[in-house]
């Protein structure tokens, strides 16, 4: 009997992950680390490796290139470090801490939009914060909060934190 190709392998694996979900998943880790600093070094910043994965508990982490990502404040992007786990295929980003995962804005900028239209009535007037960008925010902190934190829920700042301490990103489109 024949031995299958490589080709016909990786078309196997394909069906089975579709069928019974992805092995690995994508993590950010949050580090302290001025952004100036990281823009500066670049690719030389010595990222540190996750001592094991938080998945299976495995030592085996692995580099894995790097993901560019853009920040309010620069015009180039700049390059945080990958990790992935031989065992489970976990990848791990590394992210600077005060950054929600997939924002270009601080979390304390977005906080800050929403307490401003909440305390004034009226949006804030940032050269980098368009008003429909705000909206965006507050408008998925609502949904969000009515998602998780239940319909009678009425404060935003408390569903924020509430959302925030849960592990969940709170004003976030995505499910």
């Amino acid at each position: 009997m024949k031995s299958p190709k490589r080709g016909a392998l990786r078309f196997r694996r394909r069906m089975s992950i579709l069928r019974f979900g992805p092995i690995g998943g994508l993590l950010s880790l949050f580090l302290m680390v001025s952004i100036k600093q990281l823009f500066c070094s670049m690719k030389q910043y010595a990222f540190p490796r996750p001592p094991i994965c938080l998945r299976c508990s495995s030592t085996r982490i692995w580099g894995h290139g790097f993901k560019d990502a853009y920040f309010d404040g620069y015009l180039s992007a700049l390059p945080l470090k990958r990790y992935v786990c031989a065992d489970c295929g976990c990848v791990y980003t590394m992210r600077p801490v005060g950054y929600l995962p997939r924002f270009h804005a601080a979390a304390v900028v977005i906080l800050n939009s929403i307490c401003h239209r909440i305390r004034n009535k009226q949006w804030a007037m940032k050269e980098s914060l368009s008003r429909q960008r705000q909206y965006h925010w507050l408008r998925a902190l609502r949904r969000n909060i009515k998602a998780h934190l239940g319909m009678d829920f009425d404060d935003l700042l408390d569903g924020f934190f509430e959302l925030l301490h849960s592990g969940r990103t709170p004003v976030t489109r995505s499910r």
